[in-house]
């Protein structure tokens, strides 16, 4: 497994939670690595990461895991930090997790809220025919890490909801199958027993599961108890949105559909204020539409050259450039890099500049 290297820092500007952390701090010192060679370059102590509500910036959380990937380079960590995931795990997420009434309520609640405690990737649910669809997109460049944490991200919400339905899969086998678009790592073959059932080089990071299950009560079903989650947890993301401010915002609506992003009049009524207004917000905050647009161009267009099986022209078209010429030199400049040279930087695993 090549070195892994930091992603860029202009990515991780994010806060997740230090229970994170504390969990992949906790694995590896199991393994019997040292905790002040893990916690190097963090900025962090054992003691901060145990906080109850305690959390950390996204590069901190990057560099322990740059730190462990380089002491354990074994794609199992991500398996075995998946399923060690207890809903506790995830404050009042995890909380109103279990009281909801079936999994269909609990899977509309994590897609909202789960942005709340992890603020780099969105879920998705749709039903297609008599099968559920729940589709993992990141929201920040994860670069080299992208495999990792999005496996992490999938096994970790599968084992969630077996535990939020009160079925243990070591007992009752896997309803779940999971389709991830990166090649099968050696690891897998060591954890497959033990894990749903992965189908590697597919479009997209998704979990698949019977439709037949979304009604199915749950158990610990508490109508109070989800009425209290919802209200900490839109506080939490009120604080979060006040901190990002109106940059924050508007990235959060940057999505490309059907290769085209919302103009800056559409980002403007979905946000509810004039053009004026939002124009003179993101200068009061140091930036402007243009330059946002253009550094999820770069986030989105990252992620998918990411993706070998993707002909350059193919990401072109899905981040809104028609021609992959003009796509090759707006690249150039974000990067200083060509699309194809960026991309053999990365399978060389040196990492983007």
């Amino acid at each position: 497994m090549p070195s892994p290297t930091l992603p860029s820092p202009s990515s991780l500007t994010a806060r997740i939670p230090a229970a994170y952390a504390l969990s992949l701090l906790t694995l590896m010192l199991e393994r019997g690595h040292a905790k002040e060679a893990m916690l190097s370059g963090t900025r962090l102590t054992e003691d901060e990461l145990r906080g109850q509500h305690a959390q950390i910036d996204a590069w901190q959380y990057a560099v322990l895991l740059v730190n462990a990937m380089r002491a354990d380079p074994d794609h199992g960590l991500a398996y075995e930090l998946g399923l060690r995931s207890q809903v506790t795990k995830h404050g009042f997420v995890g909380f109103g997790l279990i009281s909801c009434a079936t999994l269909r309520e609990a899977i509309e609640f994590s897609e909202r809220y789960f942005r709340a405690r992890v603020p780099i990737f969105s879920n998705e649910m749709t039903v297609r025919g008599d099968e559920v669809v729940i589709e993992l997109r990141e929201t920040v460049p994860l670069g080299p890490y992208r495999a990792f944490v999005m496996d992490l991200a999938v096994v970790e919400l599968c084992s969630l909801f077996a535990k939020v339905r009160g079925q243990d899969p070591a007992t009752f086998g896997w309803t779940s199958r999971i389709h991830v678009p990166h090649a099968e790592p050696e690891a897998y073959a060591r954890y497959r027993d033990r894990l749903p059932p992965f189908s590697f080089n597919q479009r997209a990071i998704e979990i698949h599961f019977p439709a037949r299950m979304l009604d199915e009560p749950i158990a610990t079903a508490d109508p109070v108890s989800v009425q209290l989650a919802i209200e900490r947890c839109e506080q939490e993301m009120s604080r979060q949105a006040a901190a990002h401010g109106t940059r924050g915002q508007v990235i959060e609506r940057l999505r490309c559909e059907g290769g085209r992003y919302p103009e800056l009049a559409e980002v403007a009524e979905r946000l509810h204020v004039s053009e004026r207004t939002l124009k003179r917000r993101l200068q009061a905050e140091g930036c402007s539409f243009q330059g946002l647009l253009d550094e999820v161009r770069q986030r989105d267009a990252e992620r998918l050259l990411a993706d070998p099986q993707l002909a350059i022209k193919q990401v072109a078209d899905a981040v809104g450039y028609a021609d992959p010429a003009n796509f090759a030199r707006a690249f150039g400049k974000w990067t200083g890099l060509s699309p194809k040279a960026w991309r053999d930087r990365l399978a060389a695993g040196r990492g983007p500049k």
